[in-house]
């Protein structure tokens, strides 16, 4: 209550100091200038020069009800004992000589000092219309002054310019008022002097006049176009209409610079103008005051003021002008006056309580009333509006200015505090994200995990029911776990930390590695995914796992939107840039919902099963932009969908596929990269372990030999698949290969595919490294037969560890050949001594030496056999050779003439060391399963020699033959095949020794070949 009372004792002493001074100003007047008297005002003596015009103020000739010309005046002289004329002060009213409404003549004779000068005379309100006659001549007129049926009311201030005779000169004023029953005659100054002063008189006055119209439109005008950027401040319309009504009602007044805009306006239209310009000020205040501060103003008289100004509105409307009288035009002064000092109060009260802007509204406010008081002074004690400076308008529009610049400030201030505030926020939200996403990957892979598991029990095999409930978790999980990788990426995206690492990418190799991908994750499904990107195409100049990370989203949209029918992936060289298309046969989408799809969190599927959560395109689109591309989107619904994406051409011209040489073999382009090293590159340390490396990058492949070289390793680098292949076929014994997953011309999918059709995981590992980062990439990696995966980024300590973990599991199984070697040479082999001893028996009642030398010759094979350790890692050929011809001379004398034993040894093979029981156990098998099983027998050849830098060891027979495609994929002999421990031992230790297997010939009824191949030692 206190700030209440404070605040209307300063709106008090406001309105006292503003209103007393500007009183006191014009009670005192200025300088003090002649005045008529009964009818004749002498100005002989008035310097005009240093005083400048003078305003024709006094007593007047006054003739109600007439209009009377100077020949009238003339006849009733020269006729003479004419009555006294009235007298009428001027400026002023008629209302009291006269009724209001009606008609008179004014009537003024004025002597000037210097009759040759050019005079003028300017008129300020003479109502309703007038004429003004100097010495008999029309000087002057507004409207047309006649009676009521031919009266036209213009109240229009002007000036007009005449000379003057020596002596006396007339004056007359014709003026009518059929209009406006508030007030009658020449109620403001009429100026007389020279040309010059008039001139500036009336410069003066429009000029004012044009100030404070311009200044309150513009502001109005301003206001009204702030709002309809910010609709939610009414106040700012409320404020913006305040204005233009002032503007509007100055335009009326003084000079009446709204006839000057229009020209000719109704009297009727144009009091109304007036009136409703002026109450709709003062009601648009009080709405201002209510919208803006509406805590510090009274609801009771904000109510009041709304009614009276609507009250008034209604009768200025409706019965103005015939009703516009004096009591009518004091009530709208009182309400324009209080209106604008109740804005002062609520101002004042808002800046006790220091609230935004009050102060600049409340100096806003002042000059408002000030503007108000000269309305007033002008009006009832007519002083020309033009007697101040237009100070008001200009204080008005600073501070109003001032006001929108501390709001601007203020709410700049609060922008950029809420910004940091929002950054804050949204930095933790993001990092809320990372954590939780990454808190979410275990318990979804475990769910996973476990569902996997139960659906792959055969113990307690789910019912199809529990199946399908099975299948519905692990889908959901998979879904959420994408979204998880998608958030991530989002996140990185909107903070601009995702880092783009643009290098040479060979386009089809890419597609080709999504497509193998996905044909693997889609194989129950009825569609088709093909390569359609040409070879030869140019490479792209992009981050390589973020271009698979584009056409996998591309393709994982396409997989979902397509049950039955194909998907294309096309690429073109096109205006400098690669153009990359995704096509598909699938739904297809509606046409309302195409500028939509690359928006966050946007999903048009209805149907549950392939829902998605609208980030897989945003993060695509982002990531082709990154990377100077485009992308777009063309659908027709039910027909199929297609993206296409764009992205610049490596600079240097590099050619991507596999482009045909000569031969016809595929060959892979070479790069221009920052490091470069002939392949395939050897780096031969004597090492227990040989790795190969491959990778398309030769950075990479330093990268990786400067990590192994200081653990001993043996390391070979090649540059693509094809020498990946060339190697691994080679004579070279390689221990693992670590594979980079994309590469150009053949795949590292490819190459492990290759590798595993001839060594199983453990007898050669595989550790895929690549920049792919989704999970589906580690899916396809395995399916293709990895035995670890790494994604890059990779720290090399974790690099070498998975390297160690593969070789331990590779010496695992080497362990284990060996103890299946000495399986081998502890097993007694029962039947086979039963049938030697039988031998023996018989021999020694018929021929005693034989059955000695069989004997012997028993005992040289049992000392042969056990005498290798499975710790003898080498022997000489010869030594096998010799137990070799021992076993081979036992069973001669089973088999008699059914078996024949030839071998054929090139020079030097004696001295190759190998294996144990390498050789002999092939012969073995040769003669058990392939000449035993034939009545008539048959031969076994051995042969030795040295080819192609390889130790060669063949053995022939012309038995029974066999399926050679089952013999090396059998756990466990079976009756009836011709394989067992024995020759899958032998195949492994070639594998782990050398790299190299066994190679086998044979078909039923055909015989068998079988060749051991070992890599020559180096002169």
């Amino acid at each position: 209550m206190k700030f209440k009372w404070a605040a209307a004792a300063v709106t008090l002493a406001i309105l006292a100091a503003t209103y007393g001074l500007f009183l006191v100003g014009f009670s005192q007047g200025g300088k003090h200038t002649p005045k008529a008297e009964n009818g004749f005002l002498d100005l002989t003596a008035w310097p005009f020069a240093d005083n400048g015009a003078v305003p024709l103020d006094g007593e007047w000739e006054f003739y109600p009800d007439q209009l009377l010309d100077a020949e009238h005046f003339a006849l009733a002289s020269a006729k003479g004992g004419a009555p006294p004329p009235e007298r009428i002060e001027v400026p002023g009213s008629w209302s009291g000589r006269m009724p209001t409404l009606g008609m008179a003549t004014y009537r003024l004779q004025v002597k000037v000092g210097d009759p040759t000068a050019v005079y003028g005379l300017k008129t300020a309100s003479i109502q309703m219309s007038n004429r003004i006659l100097v010495n008999g001549q029309v000087v002057g007129q507004s409207g047309i002054p006649a009676e009521r049926q031919h009266d036209v009311a213009v109240n229009r201030p002007y000036a007009s310019f005449f000379t003057l005779k020596p002596g006396w000169n007339e004056i007359i004023v014709q003026t009518a008022n059929h209009e406006f029953p508030a007030s009658s005659g020449v109620v403001e100054s009429i100026y007389l002097g020279p040309s010059a002063q008039i001139s500036g008189l009336r410069d003066k006055a429009l000029t004012h006049d044009w100030i404070a119209v311009t200044a309150f439109l513009i502001m109005g005008l301003y206001f009204i176009g702030l709002y309809s950027q910010r609709k939610h401040d009414v106040s700012l319309l409320v404020l913006g209409m305040v204005c233009v009504c002032f503007a509007l009602f100055t335009s009326t007044r003084g000079e009446r610079v709204l006839f000057a805009v229009f020209g000719y306006i109704p009297f009727w239209l144009y009091l109304r103008v007036q009136m409703i310009s002026a109450i709709g000020g003062g009601l648009g205040l009080i709405l201002y005051v209510y919208t803006a501060f509406r805590p510090f103003c009274s609801r009771g008289l904000i109510r009041f003021g709304v009614a009276a100004g609507a009250a008034l509105a209604i009768w200025a409307l409706f019965l103005i002008p015939r009703y516009a009288t004096d009591w009518y035009r004091q009530l709208v002064t009182v309400y324009a006056t209080l209106s604008p000092l109740y804005a002062v109060y609520v101002f004042v009260l808002a800046a006790f309580r220091k609230v935004e802007g009050s102060l600049y509204l409340t100096v806003a406010a002042v000059a408002l009333n000030v503007y108000v008081l000269m309305q007033n002074v002008n009006v009832y004690f007519a002083v020309p509006v033009d007697s101040l400076p237009p100070f008001e308008p200009f204080v008005l529009l600073l501070m109003l200015a001032l006001l929108m610049s501390l709001r601007f400030s203020n709410a700049f201030k609060k922008i950029e505090e809420l910004s940091v505030q929002l950054l804050r926020s949204d930095k933790l939200k993001d990092e809320f994200l990372a954590r939780t996403s990454h808190e979410f990957k275990s318990p979804m892979h475990g769910i996973m995990h476990i569902s996997r598991s139960l659906l792959e029990d055969t113990r307690h095999p789910p019912t199809a029911e529990q199946r399908e409930k099975l299948h519905l978790v692990m889908s959901i999980t998979g879904r959420l776990s994408q979204l998880v990788y998608d958030i991530l990426d989002f996140s990185k995206l909107k903070q601009g930390e995702l880092a783009i690492d643009p290098a040479p990418v060979d386009v089809r190799s890419a597609v080709e590695t999504q497509v193998r991908i996905y044909s693997f994750l889609c194989e129950d499904r009825n569609t088709r995914l093909m390569n359609l990107v040409p070879d030869g195409l140019p490479f792209a100049l992009a981050d390589e796992s973020r271009l698979s990370q584009i056409i996998g989203n591309l393709l994982d949209n396409a997989v979902k939107a397509t049950k039955n029918g194909s998907i294309v992936v096309a690429a073109a060289e096109k205006d400098g840039m690669i153009e990359i298309s995704v096509s598909d046969t699938g739904e297809g989408m509606d046409a309302q919902n195409i500028p939509h799809i690359f928006e966050a969190f946007q999903t048009f599927d209805e149907t549950k099963e392939n829902r998605g959560f609208g980030l897989g395109l945003p993060i695509v689109k982002q990531l082709v932009e990154l990377q100077h591309g485009n992308i777009s989107v063309s659908s027709v619904k039910g027909v199929g969908t297609t993206f296409t994406f764009t992205l610049p051409i490596a600079s240097g011209g590099e050619i991507g596929g596999r482009a045909q040489t000569a031969s016809g073999r595929a060959e892979l382009p070479v790069k221009t990269p920052e490091y470069v090293l002939k392949t395939p590159y050897y780096l031969n340390q004597k090492g227990k372990h040989t790795i190969l490396i491959v990778d398309d990058q030769f950075l990479n492949l330093k990268v990786l030999m400067d990590a192994l070289q200081p653990l001993g390793y043996n390391v070979i680098a090649v540059q693509n698949g094809f020498e990946a292949m060339e190697q691994i076929g080679g004579p070279n014994k390689i221990d693992l290969v670590v594979l980079d997953l994309m590469m150009p011309g053949l795949s590292g999918y490819e190459v492990c595919q290759e590798i595993r059709k001839t060594y199983t995981l453990p007898e050669l590992p595989v550790l895929m490294v690549t920049a792919a980062i989704g999970p589906q990439d580690k899916v396809a990696a395995f399916e293709a037969g990895a035995n670890d995966f790494l994604p890059k980024p990779f720290d090399l300590a974790e690099l070498k560890a998975r390297i160690g973990g593969l070789l331990a599991l590779k010496d695992s199984l080497a362990k284990a050949v060996d103890l299946e070697v000495a399986f081998l040479q502890s097993q007694i082999k029962p039947h086979f001594l039963y049938n030697v001893l039988n031998s023996i028996v018989a021999s020694s009642y018929t021929d005693v030496e034989r059955s000695r030398k069989l004997t012997a010759d028993l005992a040289d094979y049992l000392r042969g056999s056990f005498r290798f350790s499975h710790t003898e890692k080498r022997i000489s050929f010869e030594e096998e050779f010799g137990l070799i011809r021992t076993y081979v001379e036992i069973e001669k004398a089973r088999f008699k003439d059914r078996l024949r034993f030839e071998y054929d040894i090139a020079e030097g093979m004696f001295l190759v060391n190998l294996p144990p029981l390498l050789i002999q156990p092939l012969v073995e098998n040769a003669i058990r399963h392939g000449i035993s099983h034939r009545i008539g027998g048959g031969k076994v050849k051995l042969t030795a020699y040295q080819a192609e830098g390889e130790y060669r060891f063949v053995i022939e027979d012309d038995g029974v033959g066999f399926d050679s495609e089952l013999a090396l994929h059998q756990p466990e002999a079976k009756p009836g095949r011709r394989q067992g421990v024995g020759l899958l031992n032998i195949n492994k230790r070639l594998k782990y020794e050398y790299g190299t297997g066994l190679q086998m010939e044979s078909a039923p009824g055909q015989g068998t070949k079988v060749t051991v191949r070992i890599p020559a030692e180096p002169a």
